[in-house]
């Protein structure tokens, strides 16, 4: 917003706070491996040849996954369409999954299924491209859910550099949906099932840990936030100053968030992530803190509350200070060619406009006002930060599963019952985990018993 008042204690923010305010980061997406030639047509061609309905499910599948190989491979990525393809493919590949978790018996598989993908949030530090393989379904459904909700948010990263920031807002709600769905809910069923845990928590993808979907919603929320306050700021306005201070703040604290859940539930893959990003991230929460004070004495200052305006000013304009070690106060240093130097000019602008600010009210509380300048903002004239939490609920479709036979046997297309239906096979699987392996635990105590009592009576007979 271009600064058209004359009144130099008053005047309009500048449009760098505008471009500092909605600054975010765009991913690199996962990518299925170039080389990979799976086809569920072919692998499950022999279980699913009495089933038209199944052939033409999985004919549908393998051409969902060529169209999105192809946008992987294209020279310009189409978010829009990968988008759409993985909207399409998901379903399919649960649907898939369903049907062979319910029919384990007839899900015998012609060719073997393995699936291999790249990270997009790990950082790759050799020019070497590393992919991950896995026979297991549920990790193509993780990782095609993952490359959707990424493509989401650099959609909305499109939209914000054009301005459309509630268009923006509309694409990160829906990807903090999906990375919440993984976190709170398929990542933790699919660990608890797993019998290589510790193992997979170490060598496996960033996107299939439930700490890092757990981060990724914190910053996506985050991310939303800051389309929000876009929204308000790029109006010609007068804003509620108060109000989109405590929006900031609110962006600082999910920022954080996703900082501390990264540190403590996925350590181990907060060292694979691109060391710019975490720098941004960390220019992103001081920035903000540093919007949230200065926001505060705007609201302040027109409340007549000029010395406690002056406070909150000064403090701004320590925040936004370069920090003089990695864990001081303030911003990290702008590197000539680092992440940051893009927001140089915006940093320098903002120092400067409120340097200018401070200069004109200090001479105005001097020869007018005479309000005395506490040495800090006094806590019950703090901010306290507003969280809009939104989010785009995400369900992935109920589909029923594919009925699957072995011709030839019990199980074929004449005899066998039908597959359960979506709600009766959800419900049958809805368990919890912890039953599950008690429930194991005891079936293995009691064979262990029947075993011995086995051996005892052997023994006793053997000796008469």
């Amino acid at each position: 917003m271009t600064d058209a008042n004359p009144d130099a204690s008053n005047p309009s923010h500048p449009d760098c706070i505008l471009r500092l305010a909605s600054a975010v980061h765009r991913f690199r997406l996962p990518c299925i491996n170039p080389a990979d030639q799976l086809s569920f047509e072919e692998s499950f061609k022999t279980c699913s040849s009495n089933h038209k309905d199944t052939k033409a499910a999985l004919h549908k599948a393998d051409i969902h996954r060529d169209e999105i190989k192809k946008g992987f491979a294209a020279a310009k990525t189409s978010y829009a369409s990968l988008s759409s393809s993985l909207n399409d493919y998901i379903p399919l590949i649960n649907q898939i999954l369903i049907s062979c978790s319910f029919q384990p018996e007839a899900a015998r598989l012609d060719k073997p299924l393995l699936f291999s993908w790249m990270s997009g949030v790990e950082c790759n530090k050799t020019k070497k491209l590393k992919y991950f393989e896995s026979e297991a379904l549920m990790f193509e459904l993780v990782l095609s859910l993952s490359t959707y909700a990424l493509c989401e948010s650099n959609l909305g990263c499109d939209y914000c550099v054009e301005g459309n920031f509630a268009q923006a807002l509309k694409n990160f709600s829906k990807a903090t949906g999906v990375f919440q769905r993984l976190g709170d809910d398929l990542l933790p069923t699919w660990m608890a099932k797993s019998k290589q845990h510790a193992e997979m928590e170490k060598e496996s993808l960033a996107e299939t840990r439930v700490g890092v979907s757990a981060a990724l919603t914190h910053l996506h929320k985050a991310m939303s936030q800051q389309m929000a306050v876009a929204a308000i700021l790029v109006k010609r306005d007068v804003p509620n100053y108060a109000l989109v201070g405590k929006l900031c703040l609110g962006v600082a604290v999910d920022l954080e968030s996703f900082v501390s859940t990264m540190r403590s539930k996925a350590s181990v893959h907060m060292s694979r992530l691109e060391p710019s990003f975490l720098t941004l991230v960390t220019f992103s929460i001081n920035v903000q803190r540093a919007l949230s004070l200065y926001f505060l004495s705007r609201h302040l200052w027109n409340s007549s509350e000029f010395g406690t305006a002056i406070s909150a000013l000064s403090e701004a304009t320590i925040a936004i200070r370069t920090r003089s070690s990695p864990t001081g106060r303030g911003l990290p240093e702008i590197e000539e060619r680092g992440p940051l130097q893009v927001l140089s000019s915006e940093v320098a602008e903002f120092r400067q406009h409120m340097q200018c600010l401070l200069t004109s009210w200090e001479r105005d509380n001097s020869l007018v006002y005479f309000d005395k300048v506490p040495p800090s903002v006094p806590v019950d004239k703090a901010l306290k930060p507003i969280q809009l939490n939104k989010i785009d609920d995400f369900y992935l479709e109920a589909r029923d599963p594919l009925p699957l036979s072995l011709p030839g046997t019990k199980n074929d297309a004449a005899s066998a019952p039908p597959p359960p239906s979506y709600n009766e096979a959800i419900k049958n699987d809805s368990q919890p985990a912890a039953e599950s392996r008690d429930r194991s635990d005891s079936d293995l105590a009691r064979e262990l018993h029947e075993k011995l009592n086995s051996q005892t009576h052997s023994s006793s007979y053997g000796s008469a």
